[in-house]
């Protein structure tokens, strides 16, 4: 009886382990080919922002000087700045008193009298701080001393804004440096050669 138990229990043992390794090999495993990620969409990285309103239009009032390089003519200069983009558009006019000289007469000691049109760049149009840079020309009325004429100029000018971060309004501090290269000429002004101009205004906008 022990025997035929034995026996038996031999039986159902390997029978166990055979069942079980045919479970272990019955395990088949399937890898599928692997696909790359969809890229994701990232949004784009966010502009700078604003220095508060910009107008169409801003007005300008400060003082303003002219020299040759023999002193100081000063004045009053106004302008009138166009447009909101880095590309706008400026009329100026300026009038000053006569350039102070001494044994070397200034070739504008009666005074002068300046009106303009330029092209403007705005080198940093996103930033309180403005570098900008113009070009253009004009008329000019130069007083020698002796007697006034007229002349055509061209000018080039560079300049440093900064404007009051405020919503609805544009403010603006500005200093800049013009110089004037005259054209043709009256005959009374035919020996001035160019000049300056030194100026600081504030600007407001409409």
């Amino acid at each position: 009886m022990r025997t035929v138990l034995t026996v038996g229990c031999v039986l159902a043992a390997c029978v166990w382990t055979s069942w079980a390794s045919a479970e272990e090999h019955a395990v088949v495993q399937v890898a599928g080919p692997r696909y790359a990620e969809p890229p994701v969409d990232r949004p784009p990285p966010p502009e700078p922002p604003d220095d508060g309103y910009r107008a169409p239009m801003r007005l300008h009032i400060g003082p303003m000087a002219a020299t040759t390089g023999r002193g100081l003519g000063p004045g009053l200069g106004v302008a009138a700045d166009f447009g909101r983009g880095t590309i706008g558009f400026r009329l100026a006019a300026a009038w000053m008193r006569g350039e102070p000289s001494g044994a070397d007469p200034s070739p504008i000691a009666g005074g002068l009298a300046q009106y303009t049109g330029e092209l403007t760049l705005d080198l940093a149009r996103r930033s309180p701080v403005h570098p900008i840079v113009g070009i253009g020309f004009g008329y000019a009325r130069a007083d020698t001393g002796q007697g006034a004429g007229g002349l055509g100029v061209g000018t080039a000018r560079m300049a440093l804004e900064y404007a009051l971060a405020i919503d609805d309004a544009d403010v603006r501090f500005q200093i800049g440096a013009l110089g004037a290269l005259p054209g043709p000429a009256d005959s009374i002004v035919s020996d001035v050669k160019g000049w300056g101009l030194l100026g600081a205004t504030i600007g407001i906008g409409f």
